[in-house]
């Protein structure tokens, strides 16, 4: 049985999400749900509208122009096979010349994958993984739709998925960029066993751990379940309270803030089925935000079934 306190914060957690709903969505969570209708449906038009192989020439052009994404600026520049004039240093200087003349091989390279390529590699591995399973879509419950954090331990400590911003200088390259109402589930690989990921206000002391919108704060295995609001500090320090120096920032941010990267992001489907109910999951891979909303990159993933996740409570979209 759990204890009473972890009890009142899983009721404070899903309690938040209720109201949170009530908010404007979340487009990383729209998506998700959006996705899942396309699953739901059999709907492969909508699902390659939601995909980065959409876009055309121009739109193409703008998005990566704009990329605020410091890992991909990086990867580009490294692909220019012309030595940089010696002016040329920093790293805007080289992302511009690097994208004059390299975009077009990008864009090139992306339409090379037809829709037909799409459908067969991104959209019917999913619908053959819950046909393995019998699954009737129709009686299917999409019940979360949440940003999935995979958190590792390295040599220097947590390492949480996600992307720097172009400013990231040696001091903050593990800075966690999260955005209010929105669900993140961070996922604690087993190389975190016995390393406690607590959420504070201090960068090290637990006296100062902060618990509101987050199940499982403190947590050295499985998930930690995060949904920060208008009331959550503007930043807030991920780290270990029995080693120092192995966490980072979180800078929270509203939806509509600008400042801050471009992440390529994984969105957790979370659905049920059946009686008695069963549990499934589907993870839709690298998501990145574009003037368009946002889009995906890679093919989903299918997981199949799973135990109940922390923090399931109910149904999110029909």
């Amino acid at each position: 049985m759990p204890s009473l306190s972890k009890v009142i914060a899983i009721i404070a957690f899903l309690s938040f999400g209720i109201l949170c709903s009530q908010a404007k969505q979340h487009p990383m969570e729209g998506l998700g749900e959006s996705l899942f209708t396309t699953f739901k449906t059999n709907d492969f038009n909508a699902f390659y509208q939601h995909s980065i192989f959409s876009l055309n020439e121009t739109t193409f052009q703008a998005f990566l122009k704009g990329l605020r994404n410091k890992s991909l600026r990086e990867d580009l520049i490294a692909q220019h096979r012309i030595p940089f004039p010696p002016a040329v240093k920093t790293l805007d200087q080289k992302w511009y010349i690097a994208f004059k003349h390299n975009w077009r091989e990008q864009w090139r390279h992306l339409v090379r994958n037809s829709s037909r390529d799409i459908m067969n590699q991104a959209f019917l591995p999913i619908l053959n993984g819950a046909a393995e399973y019998d699954i009737q879509w129709k009686t299917t419950k999409l019940v979360a739709s949440e940003i999935l954090l995979p958190v590792t331990w390295t040599n220097v400590g947590f390492e949480i998925k996600g992307d720097q911003d172009l400013d990231a200088g040696p001091g903050n390259p593990r800075t966690l960029f999260l955005d209010r109402d929105c669900t993140y589930r961070l996922r604690l690989d087993e190389l975190t066993y016995s390393k406690a990921f607590m959420i504070g206000l201090d960068k090290q002391d637990s006296e100062k751990a902060y618990d509101q919108g987050i199940i499982g704060n403190g947590s050295g295995e499985g998930e930690v379940l995060i949904r920060f609001g208008e009331s959550t500090p503007n930043e807030l320090h991920y780290f270990c309270p029995d080693q120092e120096g192995v966490g980072g920032n979180i800078l929270i941010k509203n939806i509509d803030d600008t400042d801050k990267p471009n992440q390529r992001t994984d969105v957790l489907l979370t659905f049920s089925y059946g009686q008695p109910t069963r549990y499934y999951q589907i993870i839709i891979r690298d998501i990145v935000l574009t003037a368009s909303g946002p889009l995906f990159c890679e093919r989903p993933e299918w997981i199949g079934v799973v135990n109940k996740p922390l923090g399931i409570s109910g149904e999110v979209s029909r």
